[in-house]
């Protein structure tokens, strides 16, 4: 599979603040994943309720849209999945706090805002609160989540051609940059 970035993605995509955020929220999510495992920490996974919406495929567009909203108790910590594509967020309830390679932000309701290329997001509901991703697909059932899920989300960094790990970075030497 080709992915074309927008211009500018191909210079910062592997920028060493956002490697070491990789690499970061993915020795977190695993930290977290150990802990809940163990039984340190309760999961609140059952606590975050998911639903699903869809519009029929629009035969002008080839595609149809679909919506996933999920609600995050307050006080809730929460580890997302890399995305493959730009796509739109909505916060019709509540306030969060973001982290992510760009940056820490604040989002509170409401609020409506796009995601980038790769992004995987580290999430604090500071509040109960109710956020909305829409993707466009070619699918358009709820039967077809799994489908919906390899179109929209990557499994990995690596199959989106973006470093997870610091030491995958190029080393700077006298003679210029080495592998």
């Amino acid at each position: 599979m080709q992915v074309t970035y927008g211009k500018g993605f191909e210079v910062a995509k592997n920028a060493p603040v956002k490697v070491k955020f990789r690499e970061t929220v993915l020795a977190a999510q695993n930290e977290m994943q150990t802990m809940i495992d163990s039984g340190m920490v309760e999961s609140a996974l059952e606590d975050c309720t998911l639903k699903h919406y869809f519009t029929p495929k629009d035969e002008k567009y080839g595609c149809s849209t679909y919506a996933r909203e999920i609600f995050l108790p307050k006080g809730s910590f929460v580890i997302g999945k890399i995305h493959r594509h730009q796509h739109l967020n909505f916060i019709s309830k509540g306030k969060v706090k973001v982290f992510t390679e760009f940056g820490e932000k604040y989002f509170e309701a409401p609020c409506t805002f796009i995601s980038e290329v790769g992004l995987k997001r580290a999430v604090y509901a500071e509040e109960d609160t109710l956020w909305t991703t829409v993707h466009l697909t070619e699918f358009e059932k709820e039967s077809d989540l799994d489908k919906i899920e390899n179109e929209v989300i990557s499994p990995s960094y690596d199959e989106m051609g973006l470093l997870a790990s610091t030491a995958n970075l190029p080393k700077l030497t006298a003679q210029g940059v080495s592998a």
